[in-house]
């Protein structure tokens, strides 16, 4: 069980695009995140860059120019390390419908090969090995492979990247647990309580990177940057997103771990698709999607602006908003952890413009 959190506190700044950054940079590389300077606050920073479509071109030139901006914002710089690997922790489980674009893991992937890392040792991770054949991450026949164009493709629920002393520990038990035996006693639900963390991404890699997809979610509220870190990174997760009370909970705190939050650098998501109703279940009669990217090591920031949209379409269509604010935006920023606030006057918005491609659509 995990008991100690990671300790991190925002500051408030001034949103000012304008402001002069001294040009001096320190590496990430070898999971030494913990040592990079705190000043400036990385958390206050979101980065946004348009896309002249989701064309394969159009992310590969915002992709660079967004990570760019980052590493001259933040003072920080992606590089291999001791391991010379990288993991992409990409989202699937909702099908092919509504899944992280592969034209955007592509960017990433070309984007980290342009800084050093081969596509051998870049790692493409999801929760389940079924939906990511379905959205065309793995071969349709396991006889065709195991990679994405190169690169391999862990699926967690495979079981062969959990450590058995790696676990968040937690005493809801699942409701298939009551089903199959009519009770909740200990010997039944000791195993059940513990959600297995995925070593990929925090034992083996220099450091890794957040490619989530934003959806409504009954155990969230939004399901975007905190979710496809935390639950739809961990075993057993079914629990949590079947109980709307402990979820927002859950996921705070197993954001909060330092052995799996200290190489985590930033969230990337585009805005392609998202989802306003419905979710996790994918219905493409309840989708909107903006020719938009966005940035930030801050996932509370990502999280609000996306309930923000959500409940905007959900408004426009003629269906309830999502009431109260959800709590996780409270739970993430009350000691002893601090995720990053989620509030516009405490956050600096970046807007990136990406140079033109010669026959870019």
């Amino acid at each position: 069980m995990f008991a100690a959190f990671l300790v991190l506190r925002p500051s408030v700044v001034s949103a000012d695009e304008t402001t002069a950054l001294p040009t001096v940079q320190t590496d990430i590389a070898g999971g030494n995140l913990e040592n990079v300077p705190a000043a400036p606050d990385v958390r206050r920073f979101l980065f946004e860059a348009p896309l002249r479509s989701f064309s394969k071109k159009s992310y590969e030139a915002a992709v660079p120019a967004l990570i760019e901006t980052f590493e001259k914002r933040t003072l920080r710089v992606l590089r291999p390390g001791a391991t010379r690997k990288v993991a992409l922790k990409i989202y699937t489980s909702s099908g092919p419908g509504i899944a992280t674009p592969k034209n955007l893991t592509r960017a990433v992937i070309r984007e980290m090969e342009r800084r050093g890392f081969t596509r051998a040792n870049i790692i493409l991770v999801d929760l389940q090995e079924k939906y990511l054949r379905e959205s065309g991450y793995l071969p349709k026949l396991r006889t065709e492979g195991e990679t994405f164009e190169g690169c391999p493709v862990a699926a967690l629920d495979t079981e062969n990247y959990y450590d058995r002393q790696w676990f968040y520990d937690n005493p809801l038990p699942s409701r298939e647990i009551f089903a199959r035996h009519g009770d909740f006693s200990a010997a039944r639900t000791l195993v059940d309580r513990q959600s297995f963390l995925p070593v990929p991404l925090f034992a083996r890699v220099d450091f890794w990177i957040n490619l989530p997809v934003a959806q409504d979610s009954a155990a969230l509220g939004v399901s975007a940057a905190l979710g496809n870190a935390t639950l739809w990174n961990i075993s057993n997760q079914r629990r949590f997103l079947d109980n709307p009370a402990n979820a927002p909970k859950v996921a705070v705190e197993v954001a909060a771990i330092p052995e799996l939050s200290r190489n985590l650098v930033f969230h990337l998501m585009s805005l392609e698709r998202y989802q306003y109703v419905g979710g996790p279940m994918f219905d493409s009669n309840y989708c909107a999607s903006e020719k938009r990217l966005w940035l930030s090591a801050n996932p509370l920031a990502v999280d609000f602006l996306m309930w923000k949209r959500i409940n905007a379409a959900r408004s426009k269509r003629g269906f309830p908003l999502i009431e109260p604010e959800p709590v996780m935006f409270i739970q993430g920023n009350t000691p002893p952890i601090m995720l990053g606030s989620c509030r516009p006057a405490e956050l600096d918005l970046v807007r990136v413009s990406p140079p033109a491609q010669p026959g870019q659509k």
